[in-house]
């Protein structure tokens, strides 16, 4: 499976690095408690209030009734007055 191809690999090593391994001696294993207990925002509730505008007094009723003309007297009968 060798194709031929040639990698030119270099590798720096840097002066000041530390070379820790990963959980090496000296790390502290676990992990972090809470620090101080702090308030927690309060569970949200949703809710709709509708509202409705009611008068104190109910407004005045008006009627539009058309004027008719009776005759009180049949016709042919004397008037005193």
């Amino acid at each position: 499976m060798d194709d031929g191809a040639v990698h030119d690999t270099t590798v720096w090593v840097l002066p000041n690095a530390p070379e820790t391994a990963v959980g090496a001696p000296g790390t502290v294993a676990g992990v972090t408690a809470e620090e101080t207990a702090e308030l927690q925002p309060a569970l949200f509730v949703a809710f709709t209030v509708n509202v409705y505008a009611v008068p104190l007094v109910r407004p005045v009723t008006v009627h539009v009734v058309a004027v008719v003309v009776e005759q009180v007297s049949e016709p042919g009968e004397e008037v005193t007055v």
